[in-house]
């Protein structure tokens, strides 16, 4: 039976650095191989985290068990932009509904304009984020 979550439950937002890595890589990979439809590699992961920890940021209970994340990135891009990617998002189920992935996500936004994105992408869809 899911566990029922009171509304008041604690939540914090970390930024990923390598010192999370044997702690939280493989609850990150299950957590997302649980909610997307593509099962990634051990190498695709240290391959976004390795280059790209500071895009990315988790969600971590009372417990501090992970409960959601976003990995990012951000290259040059052959037009000559900084363009950054939004490669995976994931919240536990029953965290659902309260703004968790919003929040990752407009933190590893911000953390990408800081870095001088020209733009922010997700699969097809892209938006800038120039002043």
């Amino acid at each position: 039976m899911p566990r029922t979550l009171s509304s008041t439950t604690h939540l914090s937002y970390v930024q990923y650095d390598s010192s999370k890595e044997a702690r939280y890589l493989s609850a990150i990979r299950q957590l997302i191989s649980h909610d997307l439809s593509e099962p990634y590699s051990i190498y695709v992961y240290r391959f976004f985290l390795y280059q790209w920890g500071d895009l990315c940021f988790m969600t971590l209970d009372e417990e501090e068990q992970l409960v959601g994340v976003v990995i990012s990135k951000l290259e040059p891009h052959r037009s000559g932009t900084s363009r950054g990617y939004i490669a995976m998002l994931a919240v536990k189920e029953e965290y659902r509904g309260r703004g968790i992935a919003t929040k990752l996500v407009r933190m590893a936004i911000d953390a990408m304009i800081k870095r001088d994105a020209d733009e922010v992408g997700q699969s097809n869809m892209s938006m800038a984020v120039a002043e």
